[in-house]
């Protein structure tokens, strides 16, 4: 007997982008639990147009808790968790049954592709996370915000295994989420009050950082990415340190602090050594400080690569171009 699956997801005022989602599982998944938060659009209905089973729940500003409901109400054997502005691509949701039936593992690492605003350097982002798992009632959301469920599920005993499964992810490319309201100042706003109460949590830095950064506020954004090494980094992952330095060799660059953009360019690389931001990064800051030889070759580098990543190519090739020029002379 297949096991069964259960997506579950937590929603507000999704109306424009519920239907693509909900239709990117159809086939895949056996029963939908849809939590809806507070609704005065016409969310409810579409989730229902998709026999989904939804329940109401008020917002508390605290997302772990919405989304510990839909786990609770879910009667599948795995769990998939979806948000409504992202979708599962076609290929993944064609291998979805045979991912869980072929693993002994309880959770699954699934790429979140996050399309990036146009002004962005990238076109897209990669990140990976648990999205698929096993229905154990031990196996709970922490954090009110960005919420995690690999923690609790390695403190029970489970295992994390990396797949080919892949989501597409559309709301980076906007700078508002649900009835218009500004995702930044959004989630600041949970971050900070759970930052009160956790001073030195290093995650909570870390997202707080990212998200200023998203707004703008580069320079506070740095202060506290900055401050995340220095505290207990024991629960991060590679992926989520790369991010991390990648993000600090960012901010460093444009405060032209050229020595320590090329340190944590160097270190998001020792995680990644194809993340191409990273390689950008290293190279700008090592033409800035004149060494022309050793950011060529990492232009080149990244030339060859032609990951489509990057929304550099003509100034790629104007930088190439003119080490040339600098290295006959």
């Amino acid at each position: 007997m297949s096991e069964r699956i259960s997506l579950c997801m937590i929603v507000r005022n999704e109306e424009e982008t519920l239907d693509r989602c909900l239709s990117s599982v159809r086939g895949a998944v056996d029963e939908i639990v849809v939590v809806d938060t507070g609704s005065t659009d016409s969310t409810v209905e579409v989730a229902r147009n998709h026999a989904a089973s939804v329940v109401i729940h008020k917002w508390n500003d605290d997302f772990s808790e919405a989304r510990n409901l839909s786990l609770s109400s879910a009667t599948g054997d795995w769990i998939l968790v979806l948000d409504a502005d992202e979708e599962l691509t076609p290929e993944s949701c064609a291998r979805l049954r045979e991912a869980v039936a072929s693993t002994s593992a309880d959770g699954l690492e699934v790429t979140v592709r996050s399309e990036m605003p146009p002004q962005d350097i990238m076109r897209y982002e990669d990140t990976k996370i648990v999205r698929l798992f096993r229905n154990r009632k031990e196996y709970r959301y922490i954090m009110p915000i960005h919420e995690q469920i690999r923690s609790s599920i390695e403190n029970n005993g489970g295992n994390i295994i990396p797949s080919d499964l892949m989501i597409s992810h559309h709301g980076y490319a906007n700078a508002t989420v649900q009835g218009g309201v500004n995702r930044g100042e959004r989630n600041l706003k949970v971050l900070n009050a759970a930052l009160s109460a956790s001073p030195d949590n290093a995650y909570l830095h870390y997202q707080i950082g990212v998200t200023l950064m998203s707004i703008g506020k580069k320079a506070d954004a740095y202060l506290h990415l900055r401050r995340v090494p220095e505290l207990d980094i024991s629960g991060f992952g590679a992926d989520m340190l790369e991010r991390l330095f990648v993000k600090l060799s960012q901010l460093a660059l444009e405060r032209n602090e050229n020595a320590d953009a090329l340190k944590f360019a160097r270190a998001s690389q020792g995680y990644n050594p194809r993340n191409e931001i990273a390689l950008y990064v290293e190279a700008i800051a090592l033409l800035s400080m004149n060494r022309i030889k050793e950011g060529y070759g990492v232009l080149l580098t990244i030339r060859e690569r032609d990951e489509k990543v990057l929304r550099v190519g003509s100034q790629l090739d104007q930088l190439i171009n003119a080490c040339e020029e600098s290295l006959k002379s």
